[in-house]
């Protein structure tokens, strides 16, 4: 893609369906505003009551008008975005790497075409004999008003949003995280439900474990460490039986083959050219091969040693890895052989204990840049570093309280962090800064437009328009994700509901819990003639 290497992989399955509602989402923003200058065109041309009966320079005005002050908006909430997913590029995680480059790029062009080709859309197609009073509410009513109120009380607001953070923090230590192979399917298909109760319920024995070894395995000091390897073995608590190596096969075997008999006899008795001939029978001949295939390489530098042992959650699994790992380091050093640890259980707990990392690191890299760039951007709006960290802040902390929602809603439903889900944090930031950026400027046009109506006005007004527009947006969103339970992969399923609560909880948060703050610092700017309000419209 553009030149990038990158390789599919299982969280990307979400990226198609993720861009289709970000594109929604910023296309409802441009059309409502632009329908919404409309509605104010009309009012400067006595008898328009439709938009086809707007003269063509007013509907071009409004159009332009439209996406002006949406792009705005749009170029702050993009360009955070694209840098807050750009930041997975830090990531030791080479699906996590792909995974916000791809959503970043994805980004770019969806900003692209929502200020230019869906603009020169709307231009170029004829519009409908529609009143122009139903193209956009904007209409203050009961609800609007409400919300608006919260803006009297902002420290009510916020004791209520740390009462329900509190429990969620409870809910996000009781997340776990799950990876196995059988969580990609889905039992109610029958082919599915046949294969897992084969393998759970008739399957003989755990999957095993392995010690491999690489050097010159078929010589007196290849034997003695798989001797020494084994013993490392024995000796830890964790392990319950050593099934097979490459010595106790042969010892096996020369009961019943005498050619290999006399040569583990030489060996024995240290006889000349006994490890030579040993080393040509069991690569060269089709008898040493159909014995030692399945513990020695075909090359003859590398065996491996099986074993079983008693491993619990990938977490105990990591520790016995980690244990055993070094264990057997120690015993190869000042050595031409080395020692590692392999086996199934050993790398699905890996694999779960990367993800636990990336669920970590990737919400964390996200919320920092987010925070960064927020800072940054309006400092440059209102040219006071001051004010600037004072609104990037306040419009930061919402973000963090969804986050902590999301979570906390997972772990108190059984829901695990998966090759899916580990993003759910990243992107719930991802799109949640989108809604705060466009009320906040919605709220600072409202301020400057009657900067004397004050904080329970702006809020009314805000959520009356731009409000509405990400309702909808939410809603469609939302819709686009809940397809996802279509699917036959169940962490695909996971994903989409886990992200319609993202959702629904980043709109609430928007439109709740950040304009009763945003604008009363609005007002407190106001009041003390520190006026930082841009000198144009810029909300969405």
């Amino acid at each position: 893609m553009m030149g990038v290497s990158m390789t599919f992989n299982g969280a990307m399955n979400s990226i198609p369906v993720l861009l289709l509602a970000i594109g929604v989402d910023y296309g409802l923003h441009v059309v409502k505003r632009i329908r919404e200058e409309y509605r104010l065109a009309s009012k400067s041309e006595e008898g328009s009551s439709s938009v086809k009966g707007l003269q063509k320079d007013l509907r071009k005005a409004a159009v332009l008008r439209g996406t002006k002050y949406t792009s705005i908006a749009l170029l702050i909430a993009i360009f955070t975005d694209m840098v807050g997913f750009l930041s997975f590029r830090l990531s030791s995680q080479s699906f996590l790497v792909v995974f916000g480059t791809v959503i970043a790029i994805g980004l770019f062009y969806i900003y692209l075409f929502s200020v230019t080709a869906l603009p020169a859309l709307i231009s170029l197609i004829p519009p409908k004999d529609l009143p122009i009073e139903r193209t956009v509410k904007i209409d203050e009513n009961r609800i609007t008003r409400w919300i608006g109120d919260l803006s009297k009380k902002p420290a009510t607001v916020v004791v209520v949003a740390v009462l329900l953070s509190m429990p969620a923090l409870y809910g996000v230590q009781q997340l776990e995280v799950g990876f196995d192979t059988r969580d990609n399917f889905d039992d109610s298909v029958p082919v599915v439900a046949d294969f897992l109760l084969i393998s759970e319920v008739f399957q003989s024995s755990p999957t095993p474990l392995y010690v491999v070894l690489d050097g010159d395995v078929i010589s007196e000091q290849g034997r003695i460490m798989v001797e020494s390897a084994i013993r490392i073995l024995q000796e830890d608590d964790s392990v319950t039986q050593v099934t097979t190596d490459l010595w106790s096969t042969l010892e096996s075997g020369r009961y019943s083959d005498s050619t290999l008999d006399l040569y583990m006899t030489g060996i024995e008795s240290g006889s000349d050219g006994s490890w030579e001939d040993l080393e040509y029978w069991l690569l060269q001949t089709d008898e040493g091969r159909k014995l030692s295939a399945g513990v020695l390489s075909s090359s003859g530098d590398q065996t491996v040693i099986s074993f079983q042992a008693s491993t619990l959650d990938w977490s105990a699994t990591s520790e016995f890895e980690s244990r055993l790992s070094s264990s057997l380091s120690s015993e190869v050093e000042d050595t031409d052989f080395t020692l590692r640890v392999s086996g199934r259980s050993l790398i699905l707990a890996q694999i779960t204990s990367d993800v636990a990392d990336a669920a970590t690191l990737s919400t964390t890299i996200v919320a920092m840049v987010i925070l960064i760039m927020l800072l940054t951007i309006q400092t440059g709006r209102t040219g006071s570093a001051l004010k600037g960290v004072k609104r990037g802040f306040v419009t930061w902390l919402p973000l963090m309280a969804v986050v902590t929602w999301v979570f906390g809603i997972m772990g108190f439903t059984g829901f695990q962090l998966n090759s899916q889900t580990v993003t759910i944090g990243a992107l719930t930031l991802g799109l949640g800064v989108d809604y705060a950026i466009h009320i906040a400027t919605r709220l600072e046009e409202e301020a400057l437009y009657d900067p004397s109506a004050g904080p329970a006005v702006w809020t009314s007004r805000s959520v009356a328009t731009t409000g509405r527009a990400m309702c909808a947006a939410a809603l469609t969103t939302a819709g686009g994700f809940s397809v996802l339970n279509l699917s036959s992969l169940v962490p695909l399923q996971l994903f989409g509901q886990a992200f319609v609560v993202a959702i629904t909880l980043a709109l609430m948060s928007s439109l709740l819990l950040l304009p009763p703050l945003y604008a009363r610092l609005l007002e407190s700017e106001i009041r003390h003639g520190q006026q930082a309000l841009p000198s144009s419209k810029t909300a969405a």
